[in-house]
């Protein structure tokens, strides 16, 4: 810690004794001794350990009748020999090769000095007190330094008044907050107490335009008659036009655009606030985990051969008799026969498909994946994630493979936050707990930490009526669990709506809401808006999934509004589930109701888009956001992207706390893109 008072240096170096006359004294050495006016001054001060000098190089100029101007040294010197009985330490920074500001380039050089100055001095004070002074030095240096106070803030602001020594008066004119558009960069100097620093103007450069941003900070957001929710507060430095073109410039319309604008997506920091662990492998990543678990199923064959006979006759031919409607059936009644893990049955089967992965998507998929995989319900798409889930996921190995696999390709999209949901009971087993199941997915999560921030949600499922008890006791049993406690935020309802109602739901999900776990519910996919109305109602839902039937009832969206409620969009599985246009497909889907995203926006609702099933959908994040332009008439604008990327950082299930960092994380990555002109 050190008390620090920076000032200008100037042609009258008597003036710094002024100055620190005014912090340092005692009885022997009180440049104002008997001055009531400035008793009273002192009385908020603290007295200096250090006092540094900003000054250019002076040389020494001869004057008639003895009135000579010392050079930077000799000042300094000067000042050394009347101000070491004051006991503060004297630095000098001196502005290399000026000798004198006579020009607009001297001085942009030495303004660039002193900010790097007063910003390094706000860096080595710690806890101590920062004192500005105005009282030496051209009158350039000293809105130099008054501008250096508007920036950086400072303790306490000070002049000296009096022409003459002894007429010295001096003037606090208070303590100053910094500015807090401006996040100056880091600085350094050499230890030197007499340094020459080299002319340079980089560092008042950038200063100037971060308050030229914070500008238009106040034109782009403060005066405008009609902003919908606010966006990203970086987004707002642009200035008004680049604003307007971001508003201007739509995506998803045209096809031969894809490219160049899923790269543009593709940069973006975003979240993925709905994703099923359960259906995050598309069919070559099925293919690759089965093939993991070889040394698996090697390891049972040995150990049983009656698993190892049935090994025997499974080859391609065989494997494609599998691939049917009654998948999951077969491979459950196949694992209780062989008394083998479900995964150690679709292993072997689904291996016979390597470099064949083409012929399995369509078998399971259909002939064409953007337009035959269309509306076709909850069942039939709920039946396309059997091929891996608690079929495949039920060993450890091949558990770990999947979690790298999703958390990889998250952060190769640049996924920011990522909230997972899973059934840990689905993957469970006799040699695999479902303790263990949460530990390893949660030890997965935190070895990518540096890199991704995770969430872990658990999955109640509709179908099952005693799971709510089960996961209740799981989290009883696992709450004192640092790293359980490190990851898990909440639960979600999920599965098909008509089984059972939020309202049928309520008495169990009560032990949830006492312990105020963050809820999130399936409701409006497939259902109409009284079950949004329910969820909202019966189960305090904080976020809904999908919600597609919103918009028909007025009076629930506005409490959406009031209580800040997020809905959680899944464009590609909407787009397979229930079926909606599609700019890419306007004859195809002509037929098919508009999508409600672009209607949620104007409304502000706090929507965001996520994956939802991304290996099941064949999707990610980047091709979400693109997807939900293609989705929109018209397609959506950039700045509508950006406001469901902050939609989706402000719905997080995430400790107050740490969603501040996360969001301001995610500013200074926009700053980035916007400081290279890709926004």
């Amino acid at each position: 810690m050190s008390n620090l008072l920076i000032s200008t240096l100037g042609a009258t170096p008597d003036i710094i004794e002024e100055t620190v006359g005014l912090f340092n004294y005692d009885g022997e050495t009180d440049f104002y001794r008997g001055n009531a006016v400035v008793g009273e001054m002192r009385k908020g001060l603290t007295r200096l350990d250090e006092v540094w000098l900003v000054a250019t190089d002076q040389k020494h100029i001869v004057k008639p009748k003895g009135n000579d101007i010392l050079s930077v040294q000799e000042s300094y010197d000067y000042i050394l020999k009347n101000c070491s009985k004051y006991g503060a330490a004297i630095r000098v920074f001196v502005l290399d090769g000026v000798a004198d500001i006579v020009n607009e380039s001297d001085a942009r050089a030495f303004h660039d000095l002193l900010l790097r100055v007063v910003a390094y001095g706000h860096q080595q004070k710690g806890n101590g007190k920062l004192y500005l002074s105005l009282a030496c030095g051209r009158k350039t240096m000293s809105t130099d330094m008054q501008d250096a106070a508007l920036i950086f803030g400072c303790d306490n602001l000070l002049h000296v008044l009096g022409d003459k020594k002894e007429e010295a008066v001096p003037m606090l004119m208070g303590t100053l907050a910094p500015n807090e558009a401006v996040k100056p960069q880091k600085v350094s100097f050499d230890k030197k107490t007499f340094l020459l620093c080299s002319p340079s103007t980089n560092y008042l450069a950038d200063i100037e335009r971060q308050k030229q941003q914070s500008q238009h900070f106040y034109t782009s957001y403060y005066l405008k008659e009609h902003e919908a929710r606010s966006n990203f507060h970086v987004l707002y430095t642009l200035p008004p036009s680049r604003i307007d073109q971001l508003k201007k410039d739509h995506i998803g319309v045209n096809p031969d655009m894809q490219n160049d604008e899923l790269a543009w997506l593709r940069q973006l920091p975003k979240s993925d606030l709905h994703c099923h662990l359960g259906g995050v492998l598309n069919p070559y990543e099925i293919v690759e985990v089965a093939i993991g678990l070889d040394d698996v199923v090697k390891k049972f064959a040995k150990q049983n051969s009656e698993y190892a006979a049935w090994l025997n006759h499974i080859d391609y031919s065989t494997s494609l008799k599998y691939i049917t409607p009654r998948w999951k059936k077969k491979v459950k009644a196949l694992s209780e026969q062989y008394d083998v893990p479900k995964s150690c049955i679709a292993a072997p089967i689904l291996q016979q498909f390597k470099g064949k992965e083409d012929e399995l998507i369509k078998r399971w998929y259909g002939n064409n994946l953007e337009t035959s995989f269309c509306k076709v319900g909850i069942k039939k798409y709920e039946q396309l994630g059997d091929l891996q889930g608690s079929s495949l996921l039920d060993h450890p190995h091949s558990l770990e493979q999947t979690m790298n696999l999703l958390l990889n390709r998250c952060i190769n999209e640049n996924v920011k936050y990522l909230e997972i949901r899973c059934s840990p009971f689905n993957y469970a087993q006799k040699d695999f707990s479902v303790e263990d199941v949460v530990l390893s997915i949660c030890h997965l999560m935190d070895s990518v930490s540096e890199k991704l921030e995770t969430s872990l949600i658990f999955i109640i499922s509709r179908h099952r009526g005693d799971s709510t008890s089960d996961y209740v006791d799981l989290v009883k049993r696992m709450k004192d669990n640092a790293l359980f406690k490190k990851f898990f935020r909440g639960f979600d309802l999920a599965g098909n709506e008509s089984i059972k109602t939020p309202e049928e739901l309520r008495n169990s999900f009560m032990d949830i809401m006492k312990e105020c776990y963050n809820i999130t519910i399936h409701a409006g996919e497939t259902e109409k808006v009284e079950s949004i109305w329910q969820a909202v109602y019966h189960l305090n839902a904080e976020r809904i999934g999908h919600g597609l039937h919103l918009l028909e009832n007025k009076d629930l969206l506005n409490k959406f509004l009031e209580r800040g409620i997020g809905v959680e969009l899944c464009p590609s599985s909407n787009f397979q589930i229930v079926g909606f246009r599609d700019n890419y497909f306007p004859k195809e889907t002509a037929n098919l109701s508009a999508y409600p995203l672009k209607a949620y926006i104007d409304k502000e609702l706090k929507v965001s888009v996520n994956t939802d099933d991304p290996g099941i959908s064949i999707t990610g994040m980047t091709h979400e956001l693109h997807k939900a332009a293609r989705m929109t008439q018209g397609g959506l604008s950039k700045w509508d992207i950006l406001q469901l990327i902050c939609n989706g950082f402000r719905s997080a299930f995430y400790p107050y706390e740490r969603k501040k960092q996360l969001i301001r994380n995610v500013e200074h990555d926009l700053a980035h893109l916007i400081e290279k002109g890709l926004l």
